[in-house]
């Protein structure tokens, strides 16, 4: 599917800081389309069967960390925090304050 998607980048035309940008509205889009439709599928089982896929809706048990109990537990949770540099990429129109 992510070959359709248009994207002049791969044509050699886009900088690729204004591709960066393109790419990410279109997985925004694409975010609220797979809510609005994993939201029908929840819905209504009728429509689980596709003619090429099958929506399997399974719900399974996880261990989550409570926040709220960890500093219960222990008081400051700065204690058990570990620095980690992260790298990314923000993007701004051209023009705009940074």
């Amino acid at each position: 599917m992510t070959k359709d998607l248009p994207n002049r980048y791969t044509d050699g035309n886009m900088h690729p800081a204004d591709a960066l940008a393109s790419v990410r509205d279109q997985i925004a889009e694409l975010k609220k389309v797979e809510a609005n439709l994993r939201q029908e599928i929840l819905n209504d089982p009728s429509i689980r069967k596709g003619d090429l896929y099958v929506a399997e809706v399974m719900t399974s048990e996880q261990n989550r960390i409570c926040q709220k109990k960890i500093k219960e537990l222990i008081g400051d949770v700065g204690k058990v925090k570990k620095p980690t540099d992260v790298t990314f990429v923000r993007l701004f129109k051209v023009g705009e304050p940074k």
